[in-house]
C-alpha cells in the first residue's frame, strides 16, 4: 500500500468539540489506513486536563505526530495572540516541514492559510485546501464582521482564499452545491474537488430504545411530550427565534413541546429572548444540557425532533451541519430550512423530515401541523436510509483517496 506524510494543520484544537468530532476521527482513520500524519493545533488552555487523559492516548495509539501551540489564559494576552497566530502558525509549520518532511500540507479551513501558502511555496511542498463552507461570506452575512475592521478582516482572507483556490493542488468542500461554487470562481485552477460530507461515527449514533428510555427520565420527560431538539450554538448563523416559534406553534396545536437544548446555553438566556419574539417560555418547558460529545448521543435518543435552522444566505450553500447527521443516525426526523447546503439531497421526502421553505410564522404553523399529524418513518428506517451519506468510514476513504494521488506523485517522483 501507498502512503503519505502530511502535515494537518487546524486553528481548531483537538480538544474542542469539532476537534473530537471532526479532526480526530478522520486523522486516526487515515493513520489506520497507513499514512504518517503530523498535526499542528491551536489549543485551549483550559482543556489540557482532558488532553492529558482523553486525547494524548489516542494520539499515541494512532502513531500521530502533535504540534500544538497553546493559547494563553487571559483575555488580554487572547486578543492580541490573535495577531500573533499567524505568525506563530508559520514558524511552527517551517520548524514541522523540516522535521517531518511532508508530502502534503492539509489546510483545515481558513485560519491557516496565510501560513500555508507562504510554506507550500517556500518549500514546495502542495496543500489540500480542506475550505468547509465558505467563511469569508459566512462571517460578513451574518454581521459577525462589519465596519472597517471587519471590513479588512473579509479583504485579508478574500485574497487568501484567491490564492488557495489558484494554488492547491486539491480542494475539499462539504456539498456538491458548494463544488459547483467553487469551480465557477475566477481563480478556481482546475485542480480535483472532492465532496466530502460532515460524517457521523455510526457505531455511538445510533437509535437505543434503552437508552432513550432512561434518559427521558433522568431528564424529566413524560411520556407525551415532544421534545425538540438542537444541538450546538445558538449564534449569529443560527435561526434559534424559529425554534422557539415551532415549540409555540406546536403548543397551538395542543402538542406538549419540550425544548432541548444541547450546548453552552443558559435557560435564562433563550426565555428573555424568547420573550423579545412575543413567546412565553415556561422553566419547564426548556432545558440546556452541556455535556461532552460522547454523551451527545444519549440526548439525542431522549429527543423526537432534531432541528436546523440556519440564516439562509449564499454562503449558506456550502454549509454542511454536523448535527443534521448526528440527528439523522439517531433517528430523528429532522426539521431544516431550504437553502442550507444539500437539505434536499439529506432529507428528500417527509418520512424523514421536512425541509421549509422559509421560516416566517406561517411557514411554522404549516410545519406543526404536519408534525402534529404526520407519522414519520421509524427510527431504524430513518437511520438506513441516510447512514451511507454520513458513515465516517465512507468519508475516510474519500480522504484516502486524496492522501493517495499524494503518494503516487511521490512515488513518480
Amino acid at each position: 500500500m501507498t502512503y503519505t506524510r502530511s502535515i494537518f494543520v487546524t486553528n481548531n484544537g483537538l480538544t474542542d468539540h469539532i476537534g473530537v468530532a471532526q479532526v480526530l476521527p478522520y486523522l486516526e482513520a487515515l493513520s489506520a489506513r497507513g499514512h504518517k500524519i503530523a498535526v499542528l493545533s491551536v489549543e485551549r488552555p483550559d482543556q489540557q486536563d482532558l488532553y492529558r487523559t482523553e486525547i494524548a492516548p489516542r494520539l499515541a495509539r494512532a502513531g500521530i505526530v502533535h504540534s500544538p501551540i497553546l493559547r494563553h489564559r487571559s483575555s488580554l494576552a487572547g486578543k492580541l495572540e490573535r495577531f500573533a497566530m499567524p505568525s506563530l502558525l508559520l514558524s511552527r509549520l517551517d520548524g514541522l516541514v523540516t522535521a517531518f518532511r511532508p508530502d502534503v500540507l492539509h489546510c483545515r479551513s481558513y485560519m491557516p492559510l496565510g501560513a500555508v501558502l507562504q510554506v507550500s511555496q517556500r518549500r514546495a511542498v502542495p496543500f489540500v485546501f480542506d475550505m468547509r463552507g465558505f467563511w469569508v461570506d459566512e462571517r460578513c452575512e451574518s454581521g459577525i464582521w462589519r465596519g472597517p475592521v471587519g471590513r479588512s478582516y473579509a479583504l485579508h482572507f478574500r485574497r487568501l482564499e484567491t490564492q488557495a483556490l489558484a494554488k492547491a493542488s486539491a480542494v475539499i468542500t462539504l456539498t456538491e452545491d458548494a463544488r459547483e461554487l467553487v469551480a465557477a470562481r475566477a481563480s478556481y485552477n482546475n485542480c480535483p474537488i472532492e465532496v466530502i460530507h460532515c460524517s457521523v461515527d455510526q457505531t455511538r449514533f445510533a437509535p437505543d430504545r434503552a437508552l432513550r428510555q432512561s434518559w427521558r427520565k433522568q431528564l424529566g420527560f413524560g411520556i407525551h411530550d415532544v421534545v425538540l431538539a438542537h444541538l450546538g450554538s445558538a449564534g449569529p448563523l443560527y435561526r434559534i427565534d424559529a425554534t422557539y416559534r415551532l415549540a409555540a406553534a406546536l403548543r397551538a396545536q395542543g402538542v406538549r413541546s419540550k425544548l432541548l437544548l444541547i450546548g453552552d446555553h443558559r435557560a435564562k438566556d433563550h426565555i428573555d429572548a424568547a420573550n423579545g419574539h412575543g413567546i412565553t417560555l415556561g422553566d419547564n418547558e426548556i432545558l440546556c444540557r452541556q455535556v461532552p460529545h460522547q454523551d451527545v448521543p444519549s440526548l439525542l435518543n431522549a429527543a423526537d425532533l432534531g432541528l436546523s435552522f440556519r440564516v439562509t444566505k449564499p454562503s449558506s450553500l456550502g454549509a454542511s451541519a454536523t448535527k443534521v447527521g448526528e440527528y439523522l443516525s439517531c433517528g430523528l426526523p429532522v426539521i431544516s430550512n431550504a437553502g442550507i447546503g444539500d437539505i434536499h439531497r439529506v432529507v428528500p421526502d417527509p418520512a424523514i423530515g421536512l425541509v421549509l421553505d422559509g421560516l416566517s410564522d406561517a411557514d411554522l404553523q404549516a410545519a406543526a401541523t404536519k408534525i402534529a399529524t404526520a407519522r414519520f418513518a421509524s427510527r431504524s428506517t430513518i437511520r438506513d436510509r441516510v447512514a451511507g451519506r454520513f458513515d465516517l468510514d465512507a468519508a475516510c476513504d474519500r480522504y484516502d483517496g486524496v492522501y493517495q494521488s499524494f503518494a503516487q506523485r511521490r512515488q513518480a517522483a
